[in-house]
């Protein structure tokens, strides 16, 4: 049974993201993902971006990521060290991948934009087309910072793990929940917990009219 972490919005909140890291390393997730913004907000940019690096974490550019990458720094101000500029170069801007026969995908905002966030109660037919778009049965997406977890008639899931940052720099008036996902992939349910403690989030209960078909 494969276990997939999902980790997004970060923006440079080291602290949250050493938290949810040890909270993912106590249920023994088989791989970490992480849907992008990366920096900007947070206080600790090189620190980050150096824990993503020694962790491997599997991770995607964001749209603050690609102004940094234009800017030399980031959006708060810190300038970014070579070493860090070059790995956010080398970010691709989606991730996909076939694991125990269902096609992941993942997106900052939505597939083909980092700006254009996918709202939590979208309708289904936009769902239904963005993961036709994206070839997936599981499209994981970032941006907004509103987790949930959407699945569809046919099975298909849409997701948001909400965002890591939990303490951004004082004078930033962002609101976050601090919080990451798991997916389980055999029965596609998805749920949020808290990187503090890992307490899981209420989110609307996942039903499926249609059992699981997988497409790409």
């Amino acid at each position: 049974m494969t276990r997939l972490a999902v980790i997004t919005d970060i923006h440079a909140d080291v602290h949250a993201l050493r938290d949810a890291l040890a909270r993912i390393d106590e249920i023994h997730a088989d791989q970490i993902l992480c849907c992008g913004d990366l920096i900007d907000y947070g206080l600790f940019p090189e620190e980050t971006l150096t824990l993503l690096r020694e962790r491997r974490v599997t991770t995607i550019r964001g749209n603050h990521d690609r102004w940094a990458i234009q800017a030399g720094a980031d959006a708060s101000g810190w300038d970014l060290s070579p070493a860090s500029i070059a790995y956010l170069q080398a970010l691709p801007s989606s991730w996909r991948a076939r694991i125990d026969g269902t096609w992941i995908v993942l997106a900052h905002a939505r597939p083909g934009s980092d700006l254009m966030g996918i709202a939590e109660d979208a309708p289904e037919r936009e769902l239904a087309e963005l993961l036709d778009e994206a070839r997936g049965d599981v499209l994981i997406v970032g941006h907004t910072h509103v987790p949930f977890a959407r699945r569809l008639r046919d099975g298909r899931v849409v997701a948001n793990a909400g965002a890591l940052l939990r303490d951004p720099a004082p004078g930033v008036d962002v609101s976050t929940p601090g919080t990451f996902g798991v997916l389980d992939v055999a029965s596609r349910e998805f749920v949020v917990r808290r990187a503090r403690d890992g307490g899981q989030l209420a989110l609307p209960a996942q039903t499926s009219e249609r059992p699981h078909s997988s497409r790409w």
